[in-house]
This record gives C-alpha cells, sequence and structure tokens, in this order.
C-alpha cells in the first residue's frame, strides 16, 4: 500500500470510531459541535443552535441503535420517528391554524423539530438504561 492509502485507512479508522462512540454516546456531540462551529464561525449563538441541532440528530440515531439492539425483531424505529414528526407538525399544525389563523409549516416543522430534542434525550436515557437491564438479566 502507498502512503496515501494507509492515511486514508486511518483517516478512515478514526471517522468510523468517532462515529461508533457518538451514537453510543450522543451527548459527546454537543460540546464538539459546538466548539468546532464556534471556532469556524466565531458566534456562540450560532454555536449553539447547530449544537443542538446536530445533538438532536445524533440523539435520534442513538435512538433508532438502541432500539435495533433491544428488540431485533421489532419494526424498524425509523419509522416510529417518521410518524413522530408527522403527527407533531400535524398537531402544531392545527393549532397554529386554529389561533394565528393562518399556517407556516416551516415553523410547525422547526417547532417539531425542537420539541423532538429533549423527547428523544429522554427516550435515549430510558433505552440506554433498558439496554443495561436487558445485558445483565442475561448474564
Amino acid at each position: 500500500m502507498t502512503v496515501l492509502g494507509n492515511l486514508w485507512s486511518f483517516v478512515w479508522a478514526v471517522l468510523t470510531h468517532v462515529w461508533a462512540l457518538l451514537t453510543v454516546f450522543p451527548f459527546l456531540g454537543f460540546p464538539l459541535a459546538y466548539l468546532i462551529v464556534h471556532a469556524w464561525k466565531r458566534d456562540r449563538r450560532l454555536a449553539g443552535r447547530w449544537a443542538v441541532n446536530i445533538t438532536n440528530f445524533l440523539f435520534i440515531r442513538a435512538v433508532v441503535a438502541a432500539y435495533g439492539v433491544i428488540w431485533p425483531d421489532a419494526l424498524s424505529a425509523w419509522w416510529w420517528v417518521i410518524v413522530f414528526f408527522l403527527v407533531t407538525v400535524g398537531l402544531l399544525s392545527w393549532l397554529q391554524v386554529k389561533w394565528k389563523r393562518k399556517l407556516s409549516l416551516r415553523k410547525a416543522g422547526f417547532s417539531a423539530w425542537r420539541l423532538s430534542f429533549p423527547l428523544f434525550g429522554l427516550v435515549y436515557v430510558v433505552l440506554f438504561a433498558m439496554g443495561i437491564v436487558k445485558t445483565m438479566s442475561v448474564v
């Protein structure tokens, strides 16, 4: 192999290990994303928003992975995530029309995304604990 091939192999291995670490511990993505965006843009508010969005994506990924490990024969958790977002956007849109008499799907989608952050954080903690209990009960 060439030096460039070895370097590419090393970089790929590091990225896969970082991705695996962030799947198991998604909350580590918050400070990592915050520091990278803050160093890049020099804006604390923008770095905070990016960190929350990236951590939310990591929470969703971790919940899907934990669900698949705990219940391997069940329906894919991605379907539950999609249904959650569709129902949440639908309810928020209905509330917008009822209260303000106009609809903004962008605001409803953004609100659903922000509401999913604490929800998926909580679901991650619950599934993580359930995975530990299930693993301990097997042993």
